[in-house]
């Protein structure tokens, strides 16, 4: 009799074999490769932040630090298998996930620890809008690379065009991060930091 981690092993198998066709028809998340390997630089991990959320309000910590941190200014994030949100100003997505393959990559902005608008703005893993969900984000405050480059996302009511329909919602989002993490799942820059202020510890 095949046992459930047997099951999955040959799940895994087919699916890298097939490709996202099969992740597409039964569910799973897609996972974004990344797409330039020379991009993984080796940094202190320290400095780089973890995003949490509570009630629509942001807040970041870093290393082994037991403050917080107010994001205030535009980041570059990779959300990973673990289901952690990493984040930073200056170093470039492949950094942030060490290599590794990422449920999402992109950009994300923040006014005093409130989310304004987020990106699938990443060149090394080229996430596509369909996945946005993947995020765990808001996907109402999404809008594509190319709307960003537009600046249809400095306007009030933005068209519905600029934030195209995701194929995931919350719900499913979240699901594919646990069979993702269960194993099961198959695995599918940076602005400058200038003087903008990261935010005053909270």
């Amino acid at each position: 009799m095949v046992g459930w981690y047997q099951l999955a092993g040959l799940l895994l198998i087919q699916t890298r074999a097939l490709g996202t066709s099969v992740v597409a028809i039964f569910g799973y998340p897609r996972i974004y490769p990344n797409l330039n390997p020379s991009a993984a630089v080796p940094v202190d991990r320290d400095q780089i932040f973890k995003l949490r959320s509570f009630a629509n309000i942001y807040r970041m910590s870093r290393g082994k630090e037991h403050g917080q941190y107010v994001p205030n200014a535009r980041f570059t994030f990779v959300k990973l298998a673990s289901g952690e949100t990493l984040m930073h100003q200056r170093f470039r997505h492949p950094t942030l996930a060490e290599g590794h393959p990422v449920l999402y990559a992109g950009e994300a902005y923040f006014d005093n620890g409130r989310l304004q608008w987020w990106s699938n703005g990443s060149g090394n893993y080229r996430p596509d809008p369909d996945h946005a969900a993947q995020a765990g984000l808001p996907v109402d405050q999404f809008y594509t690379h190319d709307a960003i480059l537009k600046g249809e996302h400095t306007h009030a009511h933005a068209p519905a065009v600029s934030r195209p329909a995701v194929a995931y919602n919350e719900v499913q989002a979240k699901i594919a991060t646990r069979r993702m993490m269960s194993g099961v799942a198959m695995p599918g820059s940076s602005p400058s930091m200038g003087h903008v202020k990261i935010g005053p510890r909270f």
